[in-house]
């Protein structure tokens, strides 16, 4: 209680463990990492410049959220999406999205379609230019623009752990193809969708993206 009688907010200190956690998380959604790479506490302490502990304690809790895996006792790894783990992140991806898209509608029908339309030019810079850095980046921002809008803290927490798995693959995808290989006309439908005021379409097209990217993902560990 504070001093007025008034009920406080639960304490909960920023520890370095916390900041290195957001900027790892930060990482993982860029694809920074390979699908499959081992990823060590010592190394990850050296390149952020942390100590042992924090270090170990940030990668530990990823691998709480299945952002990460224990490879053996000693190593910590990112998944690969092997058959079944697609499959889930799938159902997973499509229902909880297409849901937030839906949620989302109205508050960006508000809003208007112009930053979404100035992400959307962004990633045909990043195509033109074969920048798969730059297309992660900006797919990503595409995306949670729209989620970040449905107003739904608990489902979009969930959403960011889903995409944390994903986005290693979808960076693999995008330099074995090339950005340019990669097309996001959905992302104008969707577009084209809020601008003509079709809930149920945007939330389609929005499906239907997040599909393509996935079906990129199987096609590629079909090819190896």
């Amino acid at each position: 209680m504070s001093a007025a009688g008034e009920p406080s907010a639960p304490y909960r200190p920023n520890t370095m463990a916390d900041g290195l956690l957001a900027r790892l998380r930060g990482s993982l959604f860029t694809g920074a990492y390979e699908p499959g790479q081992a990823i060590s506490i010592r190394r990850i302490a050296e390149e952020y410049g942390v100590s042992v502990i924090p270090a170990r304690d940030a990668l530990r809790a990823l691998v709480a959220e299945g952002v990460l895996i224990f490879r053996d006792s000693r190593t910590i790894a990112v998944p690969e999406l092997d058959g079944p783990r697609l499959a889930d992140l799938s159902f997973a991806r499509l229902s909880l999205e297409g849901e937030l898209a839906t949620r989302a509608f109205e508050r960006l029908s508000r809003e208007g379609p112009e930053p979404l339309r100035e992400i959307d030019a962004a990633l045909d810079q990043a195509i033109a230019a074969n920048d798969p850095e730059a297309y992660v980046r900006g797919n990503h921002a595409f995306h949670f623009h729209i989620y970040h809008r449905a107003t739904s803290p608990l489902l979009l927490r969930i959403v960011e752990t889903l995409w944390l798995q994903y986005a290693p693959s979808m960076r693999k995808v995008c330099q074995l193809y090339g950005a340019s290989d990669i097309k996001h006309d959905y992302h104008r439908a969707a577009l084209n969708a809020l601008e003509t005021g079709q809930k149920q379409a945007f939330a389609d097209a929005i499906r239907k993206d997040i599909r393509q990217g996935l079906d990129f993902i199987a096609g590629a560990d079909m090819q190896g």
